[in-house]
């Protein structure tokens, strides 16, 4: 399922977001505060990641399947 918006956030916890007003209309691959990586959902089951900025800011494993949203490999950090 493609995602018209969204929240996504970087392995240092920097949340940013897609397809709101005055935003980039596509989530995009890398952090603009820090240059990591960015998640904008689960790498194994595709669930997005919180929605409420609290929860996504401390959140490191998937609610939905408990896989962790940074791994070792770039693989897993899609």
């Amino acid at each position: 399922m493609i995602q018209e918006r969204g929240l996504g956030k970087c392995e240092l916890s920097h949340i940013s977001s897609f397809g709101y007003p005055s935003r980039p209309e596509e989530p995009f691959e890398f952090c603009s505060q820090c240059g990591k990586r960015m998640v904008w959902s689960c790498a194994n089951c595709q669930a997005p990641v919180p929605e409420d900025n609290a929860e996504l800011a401390a959140a490191q494993f998937c609610r939905h399947c408990g896989t962790p949203y940074f791994g070792d490999t770039e693989d897993e950090l899609t």
